[in-house]
């Protein structure tokens, strides 16, 4: 699902102070009648949503409930099928999601690898990352599915880009760590929006890593802007250039503090990024752009003849790429739990 569509939609030839405030405007309070024909369907086991409870945390100031739900590590033995689905401008690719649920338990279940959260994109909620989260539950990682903030079942009537949407996650970790459903550290797997709340989101908490970040855009100007000669082409590129300029000062921030590239200024951060080579939301460029400022043990993939839409379903050619970039940091903290361990008390002159 493309980054602000159904924003774009509603907006029509107004003012820009008027698309600047349906830019930051709650998705879920758009009727539906407004939204653009999905160009992917999808669908997964409707037992999942029985055997895996919704719940709610009341966190942040203002305070806000955030809907999530926790995959515990398990035998899903997902599988995907490729089909097409009709609609009124001919047909679209359907991912056909089959799994075993409730999902026979294993090693992991009692015991799991580490906690994955894993956030959706922009007018979409929990569910589009449901196989996803089979997936790595099914490696072991314990998953937590949420809905970000103006999101699905979760409260908020405005979304603020990344700003509030970090906050409200480490507050819910905390909050899941306090219930016992989940620990840190946490890494994190996002796409388009997702992906952006999720590189805010590790460049304010150290114990949020790796990173996973499916077609994030670099700039939000740029990605609006894509958005709208893809989707919204009527719209007037300068009307709708001036609102995304002013979104900011609507949100208390300053100018390029909604644009990703600005948080990775450290070269701190460590992520996998993923680009679409046909993605005009996020284009492998943009892409690029984020991992020369992110951390050098970074890693880039590039999906073929994949659009922004289609990448997040690409479940065969990202999995293995994906796991194992989890289990290289598994690794790498086990290792470093094992140093401290086994470290000797030391001495004033390093002896």
């Amino acid at each position: 699902m493309p980054l602000l569509a159904a924003g774009l939609a509603v907006t029509g030839c107004t003012p820009s102070g008027f698309i600047a405030r349906q830019l930051i405007r709650a998705p879920s309070s758009f009727p539906r009648a407004v939204a653009p024909e999905p160009r992917v369907y999808y669908t997964f086991p409707e037992e999942f949503l029985t055997e895996v409870p919704p719940q709610v945390a009341t966190v942040g100031t203002p305070p806000v409930s955030l809907a999530y739900r926790v995959v515990p590590p398990a035998a899903y033995a997902l599988q995907m099928v490729r089909t097409r689905h009709p609609s009124a401008s001919g047909t679209r690719p359907f991912f056909r999601f089959t799994a075993e649920i409730p999902g026979a338990p294993t090693p992991f279940t009692d015991r799991p690898r580490g906690t994955v959260v894993l956030l959706h994109g922009y007018a979409l909620d929990q569910d589009s990352m449901v196989p996803w989260a089979l997936l790595l539950a099914d490696a072991g990682w314990r998953c937590v599915l949420v809905d970000l903030r103006g999101h699905g079942a979760s409260g908020g009537d405005r979304i603020h880009f990344g700003l509030q949407e970090s906050r409200d996650l480490t507050a819910l970790m905390d909050e899941l760590v306090r219930r016992r459903e989940a620990g840190w550290p946490a890494a994190v797997v996002g796409v388009s929006y997702g992906a952006a709340v999720a590189l805010r989101w590790a460049t304010e908490d150290s114990r949020v890593h790796p990173v996973v970040a499916i077609t994030p855009y670099a700039r939000l100007g740029d990605a609006v802007e894509g958005l709208r000669s893809e989707y919204a082409d009527w719209v007037p590129a300068g009307l709708l250039g001036r609102a995304v300029a002013s979104v900011p000062a609507l949100l208390g921030a300053g100018p390029g503090d909604l644009d990703p590239v600005t948080w990775l200024h450290a070269g701190t951060t460590k992520a996998l990024w993923v680009a679409a080579e046909d993605d005009v939301v996020a284009p492998p460029g943009a892409v690029q752009e984020l991992q020369a400022a992110s951390a050098p043990e970074s890693r880039y993939l590039e999906l073929h003849g994949v659009t922004h839409e289609l990448a997040p379903f690409q479940v065969e050619e990202l999995q293995g790429p994906l796991r194992d970039w989890l289990d290289a940091e598994e690794a790498g903290e086990a290792l470093n739990r094992t140093g401290h361990q086994n470290q000797g008390p030391s001495t004033a002159d390093g002896r």
